[in-house]
């Protein structure tokens, strides 16, 4: 390999640039809850396993639903129904109780999940990871529940509805 293909040990790359590059990547909207009841919106979220059962997924490390997550030792994630997907930016900021204010939500194996959700799935927390300004949870699926809605998919900065 020639020492001009080598990619630089420091990015040479801005947080906007990048912002705006990878928001072309087609991602599922999910809110992450954990007991509290804590949450947050979350789209870097994905299938881990089959066998047995697991997904991946990535918070900041400051996150108070990590912290909860870590401490309880479970979790779920919740893909936003279209009819939800102001819900994005509820559970963005503010207080647990602000976040969860006006939405329906029931305990499933010590976590809130949100009633209206398109696709839920419970955890019990397998491994983190501390990576760079993020945190790795993998998780082994203990729960799911599928409603026929159609889902909630950022692309461009942009949310499309998906499914039926």
């Amino acid at each position: 390999m020639k020492t001009e293909d080598r990619v630089p040990s420091r990015p040479s790359v801005s947080a906007e640039d990048y912002r705006h590059a990878i928001s072309r990547l087609p991602t599922g909207v999910t809110v992450v809850t954990a007991a509290g009841p804590v949450g947050c919106t979350a789209n870097a979220v994905m299938s881990l396993s089959v066998d047995p059962p697991s997904v991946l997924l990535s918070l900041t490390t400051a996150s108070r639903t990590l912290t909860r997550i870590r401490s309880e030792g479970c979790f779920a994630v919740n893909v936003l129904t279209w009819a939800d997907r102001r819900l994005v930016a509820q559970f963005a900021t503010g207080t647990p109780a602000e976040r969860f204010a006006g939405v329906p939500w029931q305990r499933v194996g010590g976590v809130p999940v949100l009633t209206q959700a398109s696709v839920t799935v419970v955890c019990a927390v397998r491994e983190t990871v501390s990576l760079l300004d993020h945190t790795l949870i993998a998780g082994t699926v203990t729960w799911t529940r599928v409603d026929h809605t159609p889902a909630t998919v950022l692309y461009g900065n942009e949310q499309y509805a998906v499914g039926p």
